[in-house]
C-alpha cells in the first residue's frame, strides 16, 4: 500500500448489504452465503490491484448481513497481504472508545500496519436506538471518542479522562498499534461542519458517493484542507467514494447497474445527506440522467476518463469504487466487474504499485 498517497489511488468498497430495504429476516444459509460473497470480493479486489479495501457499518436493518466493520477488518487483516484496510466509516459514537482503540490496534498489528481509520458521527437514528443511546449526544460522543482513541494509542503511561460521555481512571492500552505513532486517520461526515471538523483530527477526509456540484464540493474540501494545514498537516488528502460499473459498453453497464443505484441514492436522499449538490432538491430529481456525472460507469475508456475527471477537476487524491448495491448486480457479475476493472482500468493509475 501507498502510506503517504504519493500518487492518485483507487480502492474497493466491499458492501455488507444484501437485498432491498426491509427485506424479511434472512436465514442462516443466506447470511453465510453473503459472507462468502464479501470474502470473495475482498480477495478479488486485492488480486485485481486495488490499493485498499473499505467496509461500512449499519445496524438493525434486515439487509445488513455483516454489521460490524471492525470484526470484518480483523478477518481481512489475517486473509490479505497488501491492501490498505479502512472502515468507511466506523460509527465511533456507538462504541466504547477504549474498546475501539484496543480492537483497532490489534487490526493494525495483525495487518502489519495496513489500517487506516475513518471515524464518523453517524446519521441514522435507528443505530443509536439499536444500542440504547441518545442521538442528541452524538457530537460530544464523537469528539470525546476520537480524543480517547488517539490518547490511548500514543500514551506511554496510564492516563485518565473525564468527559461528558466517557470517563476513565488510570487506564493504559496495550498492545499499541503497529504504526508509529498511530494509524492514519481520515475523517468522515458529509455536512459542511463535519468536513471542516475533520481537519482538526485527521490527515484526510472521506466523501460519500453522492452527487457533486464542483463549486460546493471545492468550497467544502478547501475548508477541510485549510483547517488540517492549520493543525499541522502538510498535505491533507481528499478521498472520494464513487459508485459505478464496468462492462463492454456504457449501455450495458447502465442496464446492469442503474436501477439498483437509484434505489439506494433515494434512500440516502430521504435521510437528508445530499449535501454536495444543491441541484438535487426532490426525490424525483434522483434519476440516472441527473446523477450520471457522479458515476464511474461504462467501458474501460469511460471509467478511466471519469476517474481522471474526479482526480483533476475535484482534486481527489483517492477514489473508492463500489460496484454492488444492496439489491444488485448479482455477486457473480460484481466479481466479474472487479476483475475487469483491475485488468482494464487500474493499470492506468497503479502501474507503479506492487501487487505482491
Amino acid at each position: 500500500m501507498d502510506h503517504e498517497l504519493s500518487r492518485f489511488r483507487v480502492g474497493l468498497f466491499v458492501p455488507g448489504l444484501f437485498g432491498p430495504e426491509g427485506r424479511p429476516t434472512p436465514d442462516r444459509e443466506t447470511v453465510t452465503a453473503a459472507h462468502d460473497v464479501m470474502f470473495a470480493e475482498a480477495a478479488a479486489g486485492e488480486e485485481a490491484g486495488f490499493e485498499g479495501l473499505f467496509v461500512g457499518e449499519q445496524h438493525g436493518r434486515t439487509e445488513t448481513l455483516f454489521p460490524d466493520p471492525l470484526l470484518l477488518l480483523g478477518i481481512l487483516a489475517a486473509t490479505t497481504q497488501r491492501v490498505r484496510l479502512v472502515p468507511f466509516c466506523h460509527v465511533v459514537t456507538l462504541w466504547d472508545p477504549m474498546h475501539t482503540a484496543e480492537t483497532l490496534a490489534l487490526i493494525d498489528q495483525v495487518s502489519h500496519g495496513r489500517l487506516t481509520y475513518a471515524p464518523g458521527m453517524g446519521y441514522h437514528p435507528g443505530y443509536f436506538r439499536h444500542f440504547g443511546l441518545n442521538e442528541k449526544h452524538r457530537l460530544s460522543r464523537f469528539t470525546e471518542a476520537v480524543e480517547v482513541i488517539k490518547t490511548a494509542w500514543t500514551s506511554t503511561e496510564p492516563f485518565s479522562f473525564a468527559g461528558k460521555r466517557f470517563s476513565y481512571d488510570n487506564v493504559f492500552l496495550t498492545p499499541k498499534p503497529y504504526q508509529d505513532p498511530h494509524p492514519v486517520i481520515w475523517g468522515a461526515g458529509q455536512s459542511e461542519a463535519a468536513i471542516a471538523r475533520a481537519g482538526t483530527y485527521a490527515t484526510g477526509w472521506c466523501g460519500d458517493p453522492l452527487p457533486l456540484d464542483r463549486d460546493v464540493f471545492m468550497r467544502q474540501t478547501d475548508a477541510f484542507r485549510e483547517t488540517a494545514q492549520a493543525n499541522g498537516v502538510a498535505d491533507p488528502k481528499v478521498v472520494l467514494m464513487r459508485n459505478g460499473f464496468i462492462a463492454d459498453s456504457r449501455e450495458e453497464a447502465e442496464a446492469l447497474f442503474a436501477k439498483h443505484y437509484i434505489d439506494e441514492m433515494r434512500f440516502y436522499f430521504d435521510y437528508g445527506i445530499f449535501t454536495h449538490d444543491p441541484r438535487i432538491r426532490t426525490r424525483e430529481d434522483v434519476t440516472v440522467e441527473n446523477l450520471r456525472s457522479a458515476l464511474v460507469i461504462g467501458n474501460a475508456d469511460d471509467c478511466i476518463e471519469s476517474l481522471e475527471h474526479f482526480r483533476d477537476e475535484f482534486d481527489a487524491d483517492y477514489v473508492v469504487m463500489r460496484f454492488r448495491m444492496n439489491d444488485g448486480p448479482s455477486p457473480e457479475r460484481s466479481l466479474e466487474c472487479i476483475r475487469q476493472f483491475g485488468e482494464q482500468v487500474l493499470p492506468t493509475f497503479h502501474a507503479d504499485l506492487s501487487t505482491s
